[in-house]
């Protein structure tokens, strides 16, 4: 991409946020006859229309001249939506070139994005990691404001800041300070949660596997204690997941030093959060929690309080992992792949089931709470367990109880041997049949015979999980006895099926037994009791 000046004429290379990536933008600008001002065109918003009085008064006060001319800027694209006051600076360029002001090679080659304060000073901009990133796809300069807390290079992405317009009267840039990654340590721990052994069991198993889980029980039992926890005992993020998560963070305008220390984003709304709060909405349409716990964990406490439209609007990104915003102007899709934890009271006041103090709600408003989560979302869930209010006892043991050193030991042991497992061809894609995938030599594998469960048009992944179970036939006739005893749905029983698997992964089995489908079936047995 190059600049060209031609008579009094000048283009600059910038770029607009679009989701959750930057969207190249060339701003053109063009001196000519006509009433005193600027004019934008290029379908601009309301923040870039006002910064033809921004650039004006900052030009100004840099020490530059602006003739009463009529300049007009073209932002091509023109189709494309443009917003935000990054276009600030590059607009500031093209008139400087345009007016033979400054040399056009000083922002040749350079992808140009910042505000401008009313003294010609430069801000850094939302979405600086997706500017980079876009930056290094096109071989181009990055040129922002003065980034404080120092950049994070995208494959050694160049970077030149400019604190203040002035620079450019002797072409110098500033360097970027590298970012000096602090150290981010965990603050909690399993371990100062004495008893739970089961809620414990059950967190390990949503950590190893993915399996969205839901914890059930009265006021003050450590529901949230424990879903604030769940982090400490989950991988790392890899490289190129920090980068994705990041930059979702980076768009939004919010601190991304823990996402690139590896820690898996933990987002936990208030149940008042607005649909467009939780799913991402505005104009432009800006990430929701659920794109903001993206390779992360969304954990909804008090999960029957928020808003019933909202609850089954998750189904959609739980099942394919993205946020489809269709708004007139076009769609816009956020990632969001997340492990869902949620929380929840038994009842109104709390109470119901509990041993120690008497329910005061009467059944019809049973019956409507626990309603309000919905048997289509609550079919998502893999894992429910009712959780108890600990002992006094074991709550003055606390830091005495099992610690999340332990609990991911057994995580990272689960992930590494499925992927052993996988390797070995456990995981094949075909059955035991003819045209079917042949199993590792060396490796030996029981033929299942899919039951009727498993057609139907999405057999094909039912088919792989099965096979890597290595169902015999009292494992088979087991899940078909429970399936029928508890009524569970087509995806509950293969959900039961997945939590098996993983419970076998943790163990290091290479075929699921019946003692892993009898845990996995009593927590779905759960799920089908709170519809």
């Amino acid at each position: 991409m190059s600049l060209w000046r031609n008579g009094h004429m000048g283009c600059v290379q910038t770029a607009t946020i679009q989701g959750v990536e930057a969207v190249p933008v060339t701003v053109e600008v063009s001196i000519g006859q006509g009433l005193p001002g600027i004019s934008i065109v290029g379908m601009p918003d309301i923040a870039v229309q006002e910064a033809r009085l921004r650039v004006r008064l900052a030009l100004l006060a840099a020490g530059y001249k602006v003739p009463n001319v009529h300049a007009v800027v073209n932002l091509a694209p023109s189709s494309l939506r443009k917003s935000g006051s990054g276009f600030d600076l590059p607009i500031a360029l093209g008139f400087l070139v345009a007016t033979g002001q400054i040399a056009p090679v000083l922002v040749e080659g350079r992808l140009c994005v910042g505000e401008l304060s009313l003294d010609g000073s430069v801000r850094a901009v939302k979405g600086l990691l997706a500017f980079e990133k876009l930056a290094h796809d096109s071989g181009l300069v990055l040129l922002t404001g003065l980034v404080e807390r120092g950049v994070y290079s995208v494959e050694q992405q160049r970077h030149a800041c400019l604190t203040s317009l002035e620079d450019l009267h002797d072409g110098h840039f500033t360097t970027p300070k590298d970012r000096t990654d602090k150290e981010v340590t965990a603050d909690r721990d399993f371990c100062e949660i004495d008893g739970n052994d089961l809620a414990k069991r059950a967190l390990q198993i949503a950590a190893a596997g993915s399996h969205g889980i839901l914890l059930i029980g009265p006021p003050g039992s450590g529901k949230s204690m424990m879903a604030a926890r769940l982090p400490t005992i989950l991988p790392q993020l890899s490289e190129g997941e920090r980068i994705e998560s990041a930059m979702i963070h980076s768009v939004a305008g919010l601190p991304f030093d823990a996402l690139l220390a590896g820690y898996q984003p933990f987002r936990a709304p208030h149940h008042s959060a607005s649909r467009a709060g939780i799913l991402g909405g505005g104009s432009p349409p800006q990430p929701g929690e659920v794109s903001l716990a993206h390779n992360g964990v969304l954990f909804l406490d008090e999960m029957p309080e928020f808003g019933s439209v909202v609850l089954q609007m998750l189904r959609q990104p739980i099942e394919t992992g993205t946020v489809s915003l269709a708004r007139a102007r076009g769609t816009t899709v956020f990632p969001a792949r997340f492990l869902l934890i949620g929380a929840a009271n038994p009842c109104p006041c709390g109470y119901y089931g509990d041993s120690q103090r008497a329910c005061r709600c009467t059944p019809a408003q049973i019956v409507n709470y626990q309603s309000r989560i919905g048997g289509p979302l609550m079919d998502r869930f893999d894992l429910v367990v009712k959780v108890w209010r600990s002992d006094p006892s074991q709550v003055l043991r606390t830091g005495h109880g099992t610690s999340s050193a332990s609990l991911l030991d057994g995580v990272l042991n689960a992930r590494a041997f499925k992927a052993l497992r996988e390797q070995k061809g456990l995981a094949a894609t075909g059955m035991c049949q003819e045209g079917a995938a042949a199993p590792t030599p060396g490796v030996t594998r029981e033929c299942a015979v899919a039951p009727e469960w498993l057609s139907s048009p999405a057999s094909g992944k039912g088919m792989r999980l099965i096979a890597s179970c290595g169902l015999g036939g009292s494992e088979q006739g087991f899940l078909e006895d429970a399936a029928r005893h508890y009524h569970l749905s087509g995806r509950g029983i293969m959900r039961a099926l997945a939590v098996a698997r993983t419970i076998a992964d943790i163990e290091q089995q290479e075929k699921v037994s019946v003692e892993h489908l009898l845990e996995a079936v009593t927590f779905r047995a759960d799920t089908e009791e709170e519809q």
